[in-house]
């Protein structure tokens, strides 16, 4: 009966020392894996790895070697999941060197791992049964005590390390590998609860995030459509006023180029007839009788008739042409205001909570609990004299000081017949007479006379407004240095302080100005933030 002959490690790779895959064979008689004496040669010298015979010829794949090895894992190695080769597995640390088996299990104790064959004799061995066998694990040595080479089984909470029995040092607190892992378990649970509950809270920040931006896109968008569709006005508005303008000269190219034709066509005519009479006179004078002479005279036109020149009917002239230019200033302007709502609804997000101070106060005026509203009582009261106190003009100051940055806030002045209102600087002065101008530290827009609307610049100019106002809207840009005023109820634009030397602390400025005889009785009133009513 034959015997039965293991040819296995016959058909390993010396390099990979894995089974051929692709095998071919040197002109010397060795035998590799293609890959591997490819990889061989590239890094060294072209020689065999075996005997270092030379390699000029490249070889190819051995055929016989490649089906005698298909034939063997066919027949004497059918379950080839119990072998390694592939990269990452654990190898049995009890097998023979050339028939490797992938282990199983790894034992802690032993430190070595196990195929399933091996496994079982470890586990029949009566003293081995107490080990800790655990997933096969790569670098075992790093499971036991660098020191005294002991497997790693107890937690010294004073080193916070690692320690085998050796090591134990007495009054050291020890305690053994699995309570600290209990432990470390506990403490790692509280973790996980702590991180889901982060990534809970980072996932909702990122839904708001999602959320805002896509409501910031959706504003942007619309903004977008708006100012298109308002530009779109403005050109429809010029190219209008252009046909305006150029339908007469077109009328008037028309009529010209008639003209021409008309006047070429007679000109043409005369220049025929002058030119038959020149013929005629010329034969004439040739002729020697004098009586045939006179009596064949032509007739002569008795003067030249300059009726060559031609004229532009001007319909077009320079005051319909003014008209029309103030016309489309006027268009472009009015259309050019509905860009204003933008501007309104973007530093609405810099809307800031002013409360009245008190202790600024003119003596005829009273302010609310609350610190919104200011009346003009028409009498002065009692009243201590702060420093800060306007004392002749009727004004009073918000406790908001601002010294950069943006800051909007809106007053209800109804149906006021006077008012003013701004901003102004901390040390403006307040006492006796004031100076409205911004180089004195005031920039305010005033009501007078019920529609004389004014700004407070150097000198004072007035403001056309189409509406009057009840709520007024005051935006400070401190880096930009401007102070703008708005319409809140149309949402337009009013007036707008440029180029304002602030240097120092700004604060809101309030006047009702007199109340006489009761037509001025309406207070003035500082409309509260509604976070819902800010748009973006």
């Amino acid at each position: 009966m034959a015997t039965a002959i293991d040819v296995s490690h016959h058909l390993q790779c010396p390099i990979c020392k894995n089974l051929f895959e692709d095998p071919v064979s040197t002109v010397c008689g060795h035998s590799f894996c293609q890959r591997c004496l490819d990889k061989h040669i590239s890094m060294s010298d072209e020689q065999c790895p075996l005997c270092r015979e030379p390699v000029y010829i490249k070889p190819s794949v051995n055929c016989s070697l490649k089906t005698l090895l298909r034939e063997f894992l066919q027949v004497q190695m059918a379950d080839l999941s119990l072998y390694t080769g592939e990269r990452g597995e654990i190898p049995c640390n009890v097998c023979e060197e050339n028939q490797t088996s992938r282990a199983v299990k790894s034992c802690l104790t032993c430190l070595l791992s196990y195929c399933e064959r091996h496994l079982k004799r470890h586990q029949s061995v009566e003293m081995y049964r107490g080990h800790k066998l655990v997933s096969p694990v790569e670098r075992l040595d790093e499971k036991a005590c660098r020191v005294h080479g002991r497997p790693l089984e107890l937690y010294c909470k004073r080193e916070k390390r690692l320690i085998c029995t050796f090591c134990v040092k007495t009054g050291e607190d020890v305690v053994s590998m699995e309570t600290e892992r209990e432990r470390r378990e506990a403490e790692q649970q509280n973790t996980i609860k702590e991180l889901e509950s982060m990534t809970n809270q980072s996932e909702n920040k990122l839904e708001d995030l999602q959320n805002t931006v896509t409501k910031y896109q959706a504003q942007i968008d619309r903004e977008q459509r708006e100012i298109k569709e308002v530009f779109a006005e403005v050109m429809d508005v010029v190219r209008r006023a252009e046909e305006e303008l150029l339908i007469p000269l077109e009328d008037g190219r028309r009529c010209l180029d008639k003209e021409m034709a008309e006047k070429t066509q007679h000109i043409q005519k005369e220049i025929l007839k002058y030119r038959e009479i020149i013929d005629h006179l010329n034969q004439n004078k040739e002729e020697e009788d004098d009586i045939v002479f006179l009596q064949s005279y032509p007739s002569v036109p008795a003067e030249f008739k300059d009726d060559w020149t031609v004229s532009i009917d001007t319909e077009l002239k320079f005051g319909s042409m003014r008209n029309i230019n103030l016309s489309v200033v006027a268009s472009i302007r009015t259309q050019l205001e509905n860009l204003c709502s933008f501007e309104i609804r973007r530093i609405q997000r810099f809307s800031v909570d002013v409360i009245l101070d008190e202790e600024t106060a003119h003596p005829s005026l009273e302010v609310s609990p609350d610190g919104k509203t200011v009346t003009e009582k028409g009498k002065v009261h009692d009243s201590p004299g702060d420093p800060g106190q306007f004392n002749l003009v009727g004004g009073i100051l918000g406790k908001l000081q601002i010294t950069s940055g943006r800051a909007f806030w809106v007053v209800e002045v109804g149906e006021k017949t006077s008012w003013e209102l701004g901003v102004l600087r901390e040390n403006a002065n307040r006492k006796g007479k004031v100076s409205y101008k911004p180089k004195e530290g005031y920039w305010a827009i005033v009501l007078c006379g019920s529609n004389l609307y004014g700004a407070f610049e150097d000198p004072p100019l007035q403001l056309h407004l189409s509406t009057k106002p009840q709520k007024v809207g005051v935006f400070v840009d401190y880096e930009v240095a401007f102070v703008s005023f708005y319409n809140m109820d149309n949402l337009s634009h009013i007036y707008t302080f440029t180029q304002c030397e602030f240097n120092e602390t700004l604060r809101p400025y309030f006047n009702p100005l007199p109340n006489k005889d009761g037509n001025n009785s309406h207070p003035m009133t500082i409309c509260s933030v509604n976070p819902d009513d800010i748009l973006i």
